[in-house]
């Protein structure tokens, strides 16, 4: 047709944007997802580092820490895990930064937390 010479360029030039904006947005979407998941495999690790009879109750936050830099590869840094708990229980909290994709986007926070018992002998 006569007068729609270029109209497949207008249009590429409007929705390749939008298609590239939308993919960028899924993957900072999966980084998210990732750096909760390995946030929450160190707590879960310092627990069971922590919770073992005889062992240190500052040794969960330490080993959660060295796990989810060695584990996350780049994508979550700062990373920095506490314990708290009492005589029976642990509960370990790791905090991170998800790496971000997005020009001028900081840094998604992410923080999971895992508890559990100690572990003791008792007397029946």
């Amino acid at each position: 047709m006569p007068g729609e010479r270029g109209a497949v360029t207008a249009e590429v030039v409007i929705v390749l944007p939008v298609v590239m904006l939308t993919i960028l947005a899924c993957m900072q979407v999966c980084l998210v997802f990732f750096g909760q998941s390995v946030a929450l495999a160190a707590a879960q690790e310092g627990v069971r580092a922590a919770r073992a009879e005889g062992a240190s109750r500052t040794a969960g936050a330490a080993v959660a820490r060295r796990y989810a830099e060695r584990t996350a590869g780049g994508f979550l840094h700062s990373v920095t895990a506490s314990n708290a708990g009492g005589a029976t229980t642990i509960r370990v909290i790791v905090r991170g930064r998800t790496l971000s994709l997005v020009p001028f986007l900081p840094s998604i926070p992410v923080v999971a937390e895992a508890a559990g018992a100690v572990e003791r002998f008792t007397t029946p």
